[in-house]
């Protein structure tokens, strides 16, 4: 049966995961204030896995295309295919080479500093961006290669804790002069092969697989895909229509209270 505490973690996760505040802080600050004591390696890994499927659902369409291209069906320059792959290479990347060394920055206090310095970027690099419209059509790809990496490898110091690794990837595409929808739909496609290829690894490295298998987790996964799924429209209205003033504010918020954890 799942617990209340649970519970709690998996609202969180299924809003914190689609709004650029970082997950991490917001359930490390939640575990914290209501002495959550299971928040395990395996609930983590189950409340990502949740998240993963409110972005497979919500970007089902763009998928379908991505697959169609492989498969020929489609042109692949007409899909998100090629920017996804070129995004992706720099944190996987850093991921791997970095892994030991980041574990020296996950504490309360680094979390904290984190989300206050890179929330008041989001806003300041979202408030002076420079918008270039584009002339490609609607659904159509309108990530070139050269931001595409570049948006990756800003993705790659996201591996540190408090970062925020949708809040990173915004404010580097609005720093390369994407307009906010732009921005916003191609740093949560982003967190897709990010969280897939982060789940795999830490199930594989899991010597306890039978851990994910409990009632408990798959509850944890059904509530966070559930409560994204929900959030996820009205999240993005939000954030395209007002930017992250609100946002950012409540960011430098909690990483004050975090830094006296």
């Amino acid at each position: 049966m799942m617990s209340i505490d649970t519970l709690y973690l998996s609202v969180v996760q299924g809003i914190s995961e689609i709004l650029p505040i970082s997950s991490s802080v917001n359930l490390h600050f939640l575990s914290h204030i209501c002495h959550i004591g299971n928040f395990s390696f395996s609930i983590k890994v189950a409340l990502h896995a949740g998240s993963l499927i409110t972005l497979l659902v919500y970007y089902s369409k763009e998928i379908l295309d991505m697959m169609c291209a492989i498969f020929g069906r489609k042109k692949i320059y007409d899909t998100y295919l090629i920017p996804l792959v070129l995004g992706t290479v720099p944190v996987v990347l850093f991921g791997y080479l970095a892994r030991g060394f980041v574990k020296e920055f996950d504490s309360a206090k680094v979390m904290g500093i984190a989300s206050i310095i890179f929330g008041i970027l989001l806003y300041i690099c979202d408030k002076f961006s420079i918008s270039r419209k584009t002339h490609v059509k609607a659904g159509s790809c309108v990530v070139s290669p050269i931001k595409s990496l570049m948006i990756g490898f800003c993705q790659a110091i996201a591996i540190f804790p408090g970062v925020s690794r949708l809040g990173i990837c915004i404010t580097s595409a609005r720093m390369l002069g994407m307009p906010r929808p732009d921005a916003i739909n191609f740093s949560l496609m982003l967190a897709i092969p990010s969280i897939l290829g982060s789940l795999c690894l830490e199930i594989y490295n899991c010597k306890h697989i039978a851990a994910f298998y409990s009632s408990e987790k798959l509850s944890a996964i059904g509530i966070t895909a559930i409560v994204g799924i929900i959030a996820i429209v009205p999240c993005m209205r939000l954030m395209t229509r007002h930017g992250f003033g609100v946002l950012s504010i409540y960011r430098v918020i909690i990483g004050l209270l975090m830094c006296f954890l």
